[in-house]
């Protein structure tokens, strides 16, 4: 039930409030994946190309805490989705599958 409201709060936060949202989002992910994996697409998916497309600080070539949130949270989303992440990855802008892509390939 908090999937929606986090999801949406995460996308419009600023500082520690975004990080520590965005962190809470990877950790649901592993929690209801299983159970609503069309729901986590469809909610988280809009936060993290939000964050990889609109957000400094969560590029390669930044560093910050919501970088680390934001990898986490792509590295969570990975583990469940598999391939099926890339997919989805593939219609997205390619500064956004840049900016994934680096965050997967460094583990950071």
């Amino acid at each position: 039930l908090l999937l929606q409201p986090f999801c949406t709060k995460a996308q419009f936060l600023n500082g520690k409030a975004k990080q520590d949202l965005t962190e809470k989002l990877a950790g649901l992910v592993a929690e209801l994946y299983p159970r609503k994996p069309l729901a986590v697409e469809q909610r988280v998916l809009a936060v993290l190309w939000h964050l990889l497309g609109h957000s400094p600080g969560t590029g390669a070539a930044a560093g910050g805490s919501l970088r680390g949130a934001t990898a986490g949270l792509a590295r969570a989303l990975r583990a469940h989705m598999g391939p099926s992440l890339g997919t989805h990855a593939a219609t997205q802008p390619l500064h956004v599958r840049r900016a994934l892509q680096e965050l997967l390939d460094t583990g950071t």
